[in-house]
């Protein structure tokens, strides 16, 4: 299905292949390979709960986090419809993969 309605940002210049290209470029570029750990440990990691998430200032709202609350367990149908709404509007942190820190690239 063809999308017709994406707006580039200004330094793209209107061509969505220079898109792809910077963005390519950016993505590929020594800083990322450098710094990619980082961002693995901040989103799958082990700075995502806990005392490493709290001094990295990675916390987010309890139910963002997998398993923080079953909802059929929640007998309130306010509650249980308020927990709901919660997680689809404000999204779900992913499922923790990693429990040490991810390796340098």
């Amino acid at each position: 299905e063809k999308v017709d309605d994406v707006v580039l940002p200004p330094w793209a210049r209107g061509d969505p292949r220079e898109f792809v290209h910077s963005m390519r470029q950016a993505l590929e570029s020594e800083y990322v390979s450098e710094n990619l750990h980082k961002w693995i440990d901040l989103i799958f990691g082990y700075k995502q709960r806990g005392k490493e998430a709290i001094e990295a200032q990675n916390v987010f709202y309890y139910l963002t986090y997998e398993g923080a609350v079953d909802l059929d367990k929640l007998s309130d149908p306010i509650e249980r419809q308020a927990a709901i709404d919660q997680i689809n509007n404000f999204g779900q942190t992913p499922k923790q993969l990693l429990k040490k820190p991810h390796p340098k690239r």
